[in-house]
């Protein structure tokens, strides 16, 4: 459900191994039109690369 719900906004989720044990979901959306970037520093450190 969350997976439609996210692709319906032109996005993507997926899982990924988390370090150590566990999962981790990632969710990408594309930016609202004229929204300012955000700083990388917000962002998790394998989005900012």
């Amino acid at each position: 459900m969350a997976r439609g719900f996210v692709e319906a906004m032109g996005g993507t989720l997926g899982a990924e191994d988390t370090p150590g044990g566990g999962l981790t979901m990632v969710l990408t959306l594309r930016a609202a039109r004229g929204a300012p970037p955000a700083p990388a520093a917000e962002l998790p450190a394998h989005a900012a690369t």
